[in-house]
Parts: C-alpha cells; sequence; structure tokens
C-alpha cells in the first residue's frame, strides 16, 4: 500500500514535469536563437524563468538537453518538409517547393541551424535518426521518392543512397549560403533545383524511366504512399 501511494503521488507531477522540461526546451531554442549556438545554461534559465540548477533537476547534463533540443527541432523541421513535399504538380515543383521550405527554416533560424550543424556528430553517436534534422530531411524525401519508384514500377534500392547525396549537396551548399549570402534565396532555390534535377534524372534513366520534370506527377495511391 505505501508503495502505490508513493507511486501515485510520484505519477501525479508527471504532466508538470513535461510540461517543465518542453518549456526549458522552447527557452534553450530561444536563447539560441536570440544569442548563438553557444548560448550558456544561464541565459537559457533567464529564458525559462527558473534558477539555474533547475535546468539540469529535468536533464541529465548539457548533452542531454541538446538531444532534446536537435529532437524538438527535427520534428519542426519534418513537418515544414512534409509540407513542402505535399505540393502537387511536376516533379520540378515538389523539388522547388521542397528545397525552398528547408532554405526557409533556416533563413527564419539561423542560429538554430547552426547549433543543429554544430551538434550533429554527437547527435547521430546518441540519438536516434529521428532526433537529427538532416536525417529528418532524408527521411521525408526518401519516403516520397521510393513512392512514385513504386508507382512506375522501379527498382527501389537506390532510393536511399540518392537522397543521401541530394541532402548531402542541399544542407552544404545552405551552411555555405548561410555564412555568405551571395545570392538571394529564391535563385539559390532555382539553382538546387536544377541540380537535384539532374541527380534523380541520372539515377531514373539508369532504371530505363524517362520523366519530363515539368509534367505533372500522378498522385501517389495510399496503397503506395507510407
Amino acid at each position: 500500500m505505501a508503495e502505490e501511494l508513493r507511486d501515485g503521488r510520484s505519477t501525479r507531477w508527471d504532466p508538470h514535469r513535461r510540461e517543465r522540461r518542453t518549456a526549458i526546451i522552447r527557452a534553450a531554442i530561444a536563447a539560441i536563437e536570440a544569442y548563438g549556438p553557444d548560448a550558456p545554461t544561464g541565459q537559457i534559465a533567464d529564458m525559462a524563468g527558473v534558477p539555474r540548477t533547475h535546468v539540469y533537476r529535468h536533464f541529465e547534463g548539457k548533452q542531454a538537453l541538446d538531444l532534446a533540443v536537435s529532437r524538438y527541432a527535427a520534428r519542426e523541421i519534418g513537418e515544414v518538409i512534409r509540407a513542402g513535399l505535399a505540393t502537387q504538380g511536376s516533379a520540378m515543383d515538389v523539388i522547388r517547393a521542397s528545397i525552398d521550405s528547408h532554405l526557409g527554416w533556416i533563413e527564419a533560424h539561423p542560429n538554430l541551424y547552426r547549433f543543429l550543424a554544430q551538434h550533429a556528430y554527437a547527435i547521430a553517436a546518441t540519438g536516434s535518426p529521428a532526433d537529427d534534422a538532416k536525417a529528418a530531411f532524408a527521411t521525408e524525401l526518401t519516403a516520397l521518392l521510393q513512392g512514385y519508384m513504386q508507382l512506375f514500377g522501379v527498382d527501389t534500392a537506390p532510393a536511399e543512397r540518392v537522397i543521401i547525396g541530394v541532402v548531402g549537396l542541399v544542407d552544404t551548399t545552405a551552411a555555405w549560403w548561410l555564412e555568405h549570402r551571395d545570392i538571394g534565396r529564391d535563385e539559390l532555390t532555382a539553382e538546387l533545383s536544377e541540380q537535384v534535377w539532374l541527380i534523380i534524372d541520372r539515377t531514373a534513366s539508369a532504371l530505363g524511366l524517362h520523366l519530363d520534370p515539368n509534367s505533372e506527377l500522378p498522385a501517389i495511391p495510399a496503397s503506395v504512399a507510407r
């Protein structure tokens, strides 16, 4: 009976702990966006409105907090990318929309993007692919490409490695652009879209599939979509 009461008291506070944990994650993101990717714990605590010592009552250490921030951001990026990929139209329309969505998120959250880039290796070592923003981008694109490959009746095996190359191209270029801003976002979107299409078209042609980049794509049936 005593154990049951103790368990009851403990679980009663679970919603409060989750709310406080989420508030600290959001405060960490706000501090990163305001002060840069190396925002210290003190600034995070100030943003959260709690003493500094309270931050690590909810996280085992800085690495755990960094992982939670990356996971939160990865989910947000995933939602943004899914919205871009939901675009109806030609292959080029879909490519442009997804790249523009990605660049738009980076443009709106430059310091958070820098934070994710700085912590990418640590996140890959300690988290899951779902915790990595770049992996979230790759996952969404791979699923879409596999859906179309199934629809057109070609081997889906190359999809993941093609998308890894595409994401590397887009992400590396985006990182350069963020620091240099040598061209506008619209121009960069157009440039990257052409480059990505060349990669996808080369893969499709090798599989015997020839597509017009400007012709409307058929809808992926529910039986094929993930």
